[in-house]
């Protein structure tokens, strides 16, 4: 498995574009394979200091920050060391909110195709949840370095390792966008996403579910199915009950295709092909929330 590990600390914790340092780790196979990436980020907004930061964060000087690149300015770089390998990271509420906020107010591409939270394996699996804690119970010592970058990345890889071993891990490997939870409510008002490609224009008025055309179970008999906007696992939990009622899931659109389920977030990159074949083909849309609706007591 290819992946890479990796974590931010905010100099303020109203601003989630404080972003002030970064660290990265790059994984193939259960083995480092690059140097880690360590840098400073000259923040965006200028550098005010929470308390939270002027207790944890005295490693980082105002000098430091100074004298270090942009977000922007570092992007190519972060880009060209993730590409396409799954990103690791403890908390999606925290690293990939920073990143999602910070691609939004500068324009950036998307940095990550794929993505898991060891905090929510952790939380699967009923272990502590806070990095520092996690860490001490898998390895039976103390995290002393927490709240530095590279220190939390490193951490977080050796997490993921550990973990790896307990569970499957590939049910929790997200293929769809991360958006803060503010953002999945007005997902639809939005007509930009962006993409590991840049930034595409997506139409969001032209979609319509089509609860009404699918009302029960024998309706899925014989539909070519494709799935998108869930975690592998929920993606499988579908599957098995799509296959007894009759259906084939596909991992991709085609002139077959007759049913999209969806989460209500439809990513960029399906959303302007299941546009088309609803156009053209008559292709049915419908939430997996309501799958699963339709489905209980089966």
């Amino acid at each position: 498995m290819d992946y890479v590990a990796i974590d931010f600390e905010k100099l303020n914790n109203d601003s989630q574009l404080s972003v002030c340092e970064v660290g990265l780790v790059v994984f193939k196979d259960g083995k480092e394979v690059a140097p880690p990436f360590h840098s400073y980020i000259n923040p965006l907004g200028g550098i005010v200091r929470s308390d939270w930061a002027k207790k944890h964060l005295g490693h980082i000087t105002d000098d430091m920050l100074l004298a270090a690149p942009s977000y922007k300015e570092l992007f190519p770089k972060l880009q060209q060391m993730i590409q396409d390998k799954i990103l690791v990271i403890h908390s999606k509420g925290a690293d990939l909110n920073y990143i999602y906020n910070l691609e939004e107010r500068l324009g950036l591409p998307k940095l990550y195709t794929k993505w898991v939270d060891t905090n929510e394996i952790a939380c699967y699996l009923g272990k502590e949840q806070n990095l520092s804690a996690l860490y001490s119970q898998l390895f039976g010592t103390p995290f002393i370095d927490h709240h530095k970058a590279l220190d939390d990345a490193q951490a977080c890889a050796r997490i993921f390792e550990r973990l790896c071993s307990e569970v499957d891990i590939l049910q929790f490997v997200h293929e769809e966008e991360y958006l803060p939870c503010e953002r999945k409510h007005d997902f639809n008002d939005s007509t930009t996403r962006h993409t590991q490609y840049g930034t595409a224009n997506v139409s969001t008025d032209d979609i319509v579910f089509n609860h009404d055309k699918i009302s029960s179970c024998s309706d899925f008999q014989g539909k070519t199915v494709v799935l998108s906007g869930m975690t592998t696992n929920e993606k499988n939990s579908i599957k098995v009950v799509l296959e007894k009622l009759g259906a084939k899931c596909t991992s991709s659109f085609s002139s077959k295709t007759n049913l999209f389920i969806t989460s209500r977030v439809v990513g960029p990159s399906k959303k302007p092909q299941a546009m088309k074949l609803q156009e053209e083909n008559g292709l049915l849309v419908i939430t997996d929330e309501y799958f699963w609706q339709l489905v209980q007591g089966m």
